[in-house]
């Protein structure tokens, strides 16, 4: 099945790639089978390998053939070093190494020293197994490479070696002939794809229309600039049919709550269960919901009244608009997998899931976890009020 591409087939599968072609249309591009591809691609686990450089230092192929061309003419080694404005140790070396001034021959020695090239460097993660027992535990805790990268740069300000870049962490999940990860480490990521997979935008579908939506537009400046706790974002995340949850976030801390639908997600059954979500929460941090169009919301203006606090929606084919709900539930579907029967989780199993997020480091929390901040909103929201002086009874 292996297939020797040439430097120019290589360009074009990895810009198939990179613009987010199948297998197949990747293949048209060369002239080769989709399963050819394929394979290509991921024996490289969807990453494009960095070109060698040669250093400055180096001799080139031009040099090389400089080189045999004075040999041949019978010129000294100070001669050819002088010509070439190189060291004449440097000239010596490079005849020695290449079988001496009888046997030197140019295309011989370029093919010795992109041999040499190529020879293999331990790793990071090689050279600290320390380092590869931490990634490990993250991993499996679910957290992504970005994170382990940013957090091991608090935990260890001291030692270089005890840091990785997530790009490093990607390349030994993906990588075949690295692998200091197990095989299996995909399968913890958020995608638990085995290839790295350029990102594709993808086409909203409709739902369908509600009465007497509130459009987002409506929505005032104080949760636009997130500068209020208790705005949240909701939708459902669906999984093998009729089973489905209800995910909300907090717009500020970015707490997660996934919500139990034990009776499916028809309206009522979704305004009950939301409503006994949001009726566990003080009411200064619940003060309003963004929902996508969907018809499992047609009994909003209820929802709305039972829970006083508005609901807002957005515009038809435009879910990005609620963009932080969106983004945790790809975060989700690591654990929530599409096509997955979501009735098996029981209530506390999708707190436990819940609470994995939200101890993880955010990037966009500046590495704080949504835990830390929404605890400290919800203890102030807990404390009694202070009474004023005229309901003081002396």
């Amino acid at each position: 099945m292996s297939v020797e591409f040439t430097m120019e087939q290589q360009q074009a599968i990895w810009e198939g790639w990179r613009d987010g072609e199948s297998f197949r249309q990747v293949g048209d591009r060369v002239g080769q089978p989709a399963h050819v591809i394929q394979y290509f691609l991921r024996g490289h686990g969807g990453i494009k390998p960095s070109v060698p450089r040669r250093h400055h230092r180096h001799l080139s192929h031009q040099e090389r053939e400089e080189i045999s061309r004075g040999v041949a003419a019978g010129l000294s080694v100070r001669r050819i070093s002088a010509a070439l404005g190189r060291s004449h140790s440097s000239i010596s070396r490079e005849l020695g190494r290449n079988g001496g001034r009888t046997a030197y021959r140019a295309t011989t020695a370029e093919q010795s020293a992109r041999s040499r090239m190529k020879r293999p460097k331990l790793t990071r993660l090689k050279q600290r197994p320390a380092l590869l027992k931490v990634v490990k535990e993250k991993l499996v805790l679910g957290w992504s490479p970005e994170q382990i990268a940013a957090w091991s740069k608090l935990a260890y300000p001291e030692d270089a070696l005890m840091r990785l870049s997530h790009e490093g962490i990607y390349r030994s999940i993906y990588y075949e002939y690295r692998r200091e990860l197990d095989r299996g480490m995909s399968q913890h990521l958020r995608s638990g794809s085995t290839i790295r997979r350029p990102r594709k935008a993808k086409q909203s579908l409709g739902r369908g229309r509600l009465k007497n939506m509130v459009p987002i537009t409506a929505r005032p400046a104080s949760i636009e600039d997130r500068v209020e706790v208790g705005h949240w974002e909701g939708d459902l995340v669906m999984g093998k049919r009729p089973s489905a949850v209800a995910t909300l976030v907090e717009r500020t801390t970015r707490a997660v709550k996934v919500v139990h639908l034990p009776d499916g997600y028809k309206a009522e059954a979704v305004r009950i269960a939301l409503t006994e979500a949001f009726t566990a929460i003080p009411e200064p941090l619940r003060r309003s919901l963004t929902w996508d169009r969907g018809r499992e919301m047609a009994e909003h203006q209820q929802l709305s009244t039972d829970l006083r606090m508005d609901v807002y929606f957005c515009a038809p084919g435009s879910p990005w608009q609620r963009g932080t709900n969106e983004n945790t539930n790809r975060m989700l579907r690591q654990y929530l997998t599409k096509g997955s029967d979501l009735q098996r989780f029981t209530a506390k199993d999708l707190d436990d899931i819940a609470n994995l997020l939200n101890d993880r480091p955010r990037q966009v929390l500046k590495w704080a976890s949504s835990n830390d901040l929404y605890q400290a909103h919800l203890s102030t929201a807990n404390q009694p009020a202070i009474p004023s002086e005229s309901q003081v009874v002396h």
